[in-house]
């Protein structure tokens, strides 16, 4: 199960392996279709089924990505699914997204030093890692209360 969820346009590739190797880093599990999917699998279930069990999502908002219907239906599909969206925009500003991604609060890439972008890709990931450790933990604690009522 994937802890993000990485939309982006394949025109876009370059900055989508960038920041999976940051969150990859931080032991986060990233669905990157690049990546992710194999040779011959029929490709739009799995990127449904990553989608949905994804608790994050990150838009890598380009002006292709924005261009593009398929990051369009994925970004629908995270709004949809109440997730954690996070626009990464690297050559448009907040004022160039759709209204209903100009909400959530994003990364602005644009013109900054490379230094910059990897501390704030890291930022994130850290954040993503934060809260998986504490879905994780809460799990134990409704698992160990489960198994005390069981035990009764």
């Amino acid at each position: 199960m994937p802890d993000v969820f990485i939309s982006y346009s394949a025109k876009d590739e370059g900055l989508a392996q960038f920041v999976r190797e940051h969150l990859v880093r931080k032991e986060l599990d990233v669905f990157l279709a690049s990546i992710s999917l194999k040779t011959g699998e029929h490709w739009t279930p799995q990127i449904i089924e990553a989608l949905r069990n994804s608790d994050w999502v990150f838009l890598l908002a380009s002006k292709n990505a924005l261009a593009s219907p398929n990051v369009q239906q994925e970004v629908g599909g995270a709004l949809f699914g109440k997730k954690k969206l996070v626009p990464i925009m690297w050559d448009v500003q907040p004022h160039d997204l759709p209204r209903w991604v100009a909400d959530f609060q994003g990364l602005i890439l644009t013109g900054t030093t490379m230094e910059n972008i990897n501390h704030q890709v890291s930022q994130l990931a850290e954040k993503v890692k934060a809260d998986k450790v504490k879905g994780q933990l809460v799990a134990g604690v409704v698992f160990a209360g489960l198994l005390y009522l069981l035990a009764k």
